[in-house]
């Protein structure tokens, strides 16, 4: 099985997160497609007719290629079919690719006090409630695209600040929230330089299985001497158990829609004000 984790050991900043990672796996496929024969059974996503097609080609790729080569890395496959995509000229695919990585040159998208809505990778999410737990000592801000019908929405978007004392790192939040228990499991954690203040950012991305079943991607950080996890969910199918789970997770993950979303939520911040608002909410 490819190992999620070790692909992040390589390098300072993890290539599925960090901007810029997708004009490098691009440069890398264009060259070695003159190298390198396409695959007689590749074809280009957009010559799919409907989603579930795409995602069941999408799906036998990836068990091919790892079945093919069972030590390989993200980096690896990512590379392999980006290399594909060049070979077959699949213009479509590359142009939504490029139109993505222009999105991610812009500024950090801000989450301000008086935010009521925000857009993720085209997904409008709606703020829905907002409480202080004082059991926890937590702040939790949530957003979901279905406020109509919280129950069984798709996306949801919670932003945690912990009122603990003393105040907390942020490598102490994410080792509290790194901990699995019953029901839940990490398919890879790893931390990284923040691109624009330096400081360390912590990332834990797992599974979920309780009422609706999820994979997280949650990315804590320092806030005003203390910290906030910035945790995106996306809703899975009706897994049987935790490991059917964890697969569904890891194809989402290598999805087109897997990486914008995780692209747009790395890319949100926390803006100005949150201390003197939540001080009313408590």
């Amino acid at each position: 099985m490819i190992d999620l984790s070790r692909c992040f050991a390589k390098l300072p900043v993890p290539p599925l997160l960090r901007r810029g990672a997708l004009t490098l796996l691009m440069l890398v496929a264009a060259g070695l497609a003159g190298q390198t024969k396409p695959a007689d059974d590749f074809r280009c996503p957009e010559s799919y007719a409907t989603d579930t097609e795409r995602d069941a080609a999408l799906k036998a790729f990836f068990e091919k290629f790892e079945k093919q080569h069972p030590q390989a890395t993200i980096d690896d496959v990512l590379t392999e079919r980006h290399r594909l995509l060049v070979a077959h000229d699949c213009r479509q695919t590359l142009a939504y690719m490029v139109d993505n990585q222009k999105a991610e040159l812009i500024a950090p998208q801000l989450v301000l006090p008086h935010t009521q809505s925000l857009t993720l990778a085209g997904h409008k999410l709606e703020r829905v409630d907002e409480y202080y737990d004082s059991a926890t000592h937590v702040w939790s801000i949530f957003f979901v695209d279905d406020p109509q019908h919280p129950e069984s929405y798709g996306n949801q978007l919670i932003l945690s600040f912990y009122d603990w004392t003393p105040k907390p790192t942020a490598e102490a939040v994410a080792s509290a929230l790194s901990e699995e228990r019953q029901g839940a499991k990490n398919l890879f954690l790893f931390k990284a330089p923040d691109e624009q203040s330096g400081e360390m950012v912590y990332h834990i991305v797992s599974v979920t299985r309780g009422k609706g079943n999820f994979v997280n991607l949650m990315s804590v950080a320092g806030w005003e001497k203390s910290a906030v996890n910035i945790s995106f969910g996306q809703r899975l199918g009706t897994g049987v158990d935790l490991d059917k789970t964890e697969a569904e997770a890891r194809q989402w993950l290598l999805s087109a829609e897997g990486e914008a979303l995780r692209d747009a939520t790395a890319g949100l911040r926390v803006g100005p004000g949150w201390r003197e608002y939540l001080m009313q909410v408590k």
